[in-house]
């Protein structure tokens, strides 16, 4: 392939990041208020060590040739596999991808969101809370590991359980303030929904606490600006380094399910008195969904007494 061939390529290949990421910040000046976090992917990753000057110039001036050609090997598998066993149309295409670099890595992802999973104990009617199940609760944490969701998946052809030079497949975050999660208050209508969807997913009849405590997953996701990048650290126990970077944590989200349909609980340490025009919909939407969702549940739970008449319950108490 010719010399203007490989430009027209990278070309293209720019043009499309810079309009997506003038686009990206479009949607965050129109809507204020919305901010996306993304998900700690392999490939936004690279992007974020860009952001935070993770690469510094050599003796020469310039930042080292790996360190471009593995964002383009990761980032763009195709370029790579195609052009780089060619020196010649290589190196036009990582010259003007170093450029590309310097001039856009201001607008890759800085916010991202981490979810770990918990189990929920005993709900307290009188508080509204539930409590964290003991081996789930956290307690004035700051610095955890963050791996990449597609921690265990190759790229690029290249096998999972080989690193990327420069490009670290987890983090070390150190947050500014102690983390500790040991109740959240959670509206008793949403309080059942959730008890009742654990109960019936999981088949709950055991009466052990331990058991019922164990099916009530719940999912904790908290969103962290990242700022600074301190260095490559080894990860404890394996062959592979984490990137050691400084965050701030804006807010978290507790979820009953996985898939983040149930909130259970959430906290904006932002602060903002005004909340936008979204925010406020989205809640009221959300508060309308369960609120049909109670009444059909306890229809449905009124018409079964009907057809089976509820039975005196056992004395199980023990004197």
């Amino acid at each position: 392939m010719s010399f203007s061939k490989v430009f027209i390529v990278l070309g293209m290949l720019v043009l499309t990041a810079a309009i997506s990421m003038t686009g990206h910040a479009q949607i965050e000046q129109n809507e204020s208020d919305t901010v996306i976090y993304e998900k700690p992917t392999i490939r936004n990753l690279s992007q974020l060590y860009w952001r935070l000057l993770k690469f510094k110039p050599d003796d020469s001036g310039k930042i080292p040739d790996i360190y471009i050609d593995n964002f383009l090997f990761i980032n763009e598998c195709d370029l790579y596999q195609e052009f780089s066993t060619n020196e010649f149309e290589w190196l036009s295409m990582r010259e003007s991808t170093r450029a590309f670099l310097k001039e856009n890595k201001d607008s890759f992802p800085e916010r991202f969101e981490y979810m770990q999973p918990l189990r929920l104990a005993n709900y307290d009617l009188e508080s509204k809370t539930f409590e964290i199940w003991n081996p789930y609760k956290i307690s004035g944490v700051r610095r955890f590991e963050v791996l990449a969701e597609d921690f265990f998946e190759n790229v690029c052809h290249q096998l999972a359980r080989f690193s990327i030079q420069g490009y670290p497949k987890g983090l070390l975050v150190e947050i500014n303030r102690p983390f500790t999660l040991e109740y959240i208050e959670v509206p008793p209508e949403i309080a059942e929904i959730y008890i009742e969807n654990k109960k019936t997913s999981h088949n709950v009849s055991t009466r052990k606490k331990s058991e019922i405590f164990d099916s009530r997953d719940a999912y904790l996701v908290m969103k962290i600006k990242f700022f600074s990048y301190k260095g490559e650290v080894a990860r404890e126990g394996t062959a592979d380094n984490l990137a050691n970077v400084i965050g701030i944590m804006e807010g978290y989200e507790i979820y009953g399910d996985r898939k983040k349909e149930l909130l259970l609980f959430s906290q904006n340490f932002n602060r903002r008195k005004d909340r936008s025009k979204i925010d406020v919909e989205l809640k009221k939407r959300y508060q309308e969904r369960l609120k049909k969702q109670m009444k059909e549940k306890k229809k449905a739970l009124q018409e079964s007494q009907g057809d089976n008449p509820e039975k005196a319950p056992e004395d199980t108490s023990t004197e």
